[in-house]
């Protein structure tokens, strides 16, 4: 029996059968399908089932609606997004095509911008497979000295109470070692500070630390950099944070201070999950002892990659955490920028969130990635030269 036989030899039969009264009428039904289609009596009973062809037919009917075409636009919003994964992209996709049309960096055709407003995370994450870059994480050295002055006097917090994760101005600092495979000699370390709320954050890198540039670092960030008061700090038990210089400076501004406890990171969960994205996608794990270079990557921090990062990447927030039986289940808010909580809080000043408004208007991201990935090829061949 030839296929095209076999196909109307079914059609008569299932119609047969969808008009059989009890069993014993399709069991005999479905022992003449077995004979005369020399196929096994499961098999019969799933050709003859209507369940099988409802679900064949939609498979064969389905249409692709989110085609190649979309790759080129998808990626260029999520280049000027600084690389993000789905979960952060989508809530930012939306922004960032009004902002990259308002500078002419971005053509899009026919529905394209309304299915791109629409994308789910899986299919982001379907588009953008062949771009992504997946490599393993390296860990570098831990620098941290014990300091024992002080630690009777300044108090442990081990998390931030809900009062202070709902308004900006309350943060943790940490320090991120450039020292290669080595923590002998001399090498760059960058300091870290971000903000729990909003997750504003700078950086700056020097050479030899010591408990006065960290003191002098953070009140340039404070003064100049920050765009809301800073009312506490929160950081480890490190030499350089420890110390009467800190101290003083603190008790001078009016500003809180706390210490994780030793041997317990995820006291500074906020700040340890930053390092990697913030700092080390920048400067990698090599060892940085050359001031030439740590003056182009001060450059960098101080200008294109903290206005990225502040204003156009996105991050998501824990909102709830739910322990049944030994699972940990998390739900987190919607990626958001640290720009965009700043709006949203009644916390700051309509002096300052019109400060931000007015800054934003003028930044093009896409301009700003361009010009990050330029430096950053510039630093690379003058590692390779040095």
């Amino acid at each position: 029996m030839s296929n095209k036989s076999k196909r109307e030899y079914l059609i008569v039969v299932r119609l047969h059968y969808s008009q059989c009264q009890n069993k014993k009428e399709k069991s005999i039904l479905i022992s003449e399908v077995v004979t005369n289609l020399g196929i096994v009596r499961k098999s019969a009973i799933r050709l003859l089932g209507k369940k099988t062809l409802i679900r064949r037919k939609s498979l064969r009917s389905r249409k692709i609606i989110y085609g190649f075409d979309l790759i080129k636009p998808l990626k260029e919003i999520w280049k000027a997004s600084g690389h993000p994964c789905s979960k952060r992209l989508k809530p930012q996709i939306s922004e960032m095509i009004k902002k990259l049309k308002e500078f002419n960096e971005i053509r899009l055709y026919k529905n394209q911008e309304e299915l791109l407003k629409k994308m789910s995370t899986f299919t982001i994450d379907r588009l953008l497979e062949a771009e992504k870059d997946i490599s393993k994480k390296e860990y570098g050295l831990s620098g941290t000295k014990r300091s024992p002055l002080l630690k009777t006097l300044i108090p442990i917090r081990t998390f931030f109470n809900k009062e202070e994760t709902k308004e900006p101005g309350h943060t943790e600092m940490d320090c991120v070692l450039h020292c290669g495979e080595s923590l002998s000699g001399q090498y760059a370390e960058t300091l870290n500070v971000l903000d729990i709320y909003s997750h504003w954050n700078e950086k700056k890198i020097f050479l030899k630390k010591t408990k006065a540039k960290i003191v002098g670092a953070f009140h340039d960030m404070r003064i100049k950099h920050f765009p809301f008061p800073i009312r506490s700090i929160d950081f480890d038990n490190g030499f350089e944070f420890v110390n009467w210089i800190l101290k003083g400076y603190c008790n001078r501004s009016n500003i809180s201070y706390t210490r994780s406890r030793s041997y317990h990171k995820n006291d500074q969960a906020h700040i340890e999950g930053k390092n990697y994205q913030s700092v080390r996608k920048v400067t990698g794990y090599e060892r940085i002892s050359d001031p030439k270079l740590v003056e182009m990557i001060n450059d960098i921090y101080q200008n294109e990659h903290r206005l990225l990062t502040n204003f156009f990447y996105t991050t998501l927030k824990l909102k709830e955490k739910k322990r049944i039986g030994s699972k940990v289940t998390k739900a987190y808010e919607e990626a958001r920028t640290p720009y965009q909580r700043l709006l949203e809080t009644d916390k700051i000043s309509k002096e300052i969130k019109d400060k931000l408004i007015k800054k934003y208007k003028r930044l093009n991201p896409a301009q700003l990635q361009r010009s990050l990935i330029r430096k950053l090829e510039k630093i690379k061949k003058y590692s390779l030269v040095t």
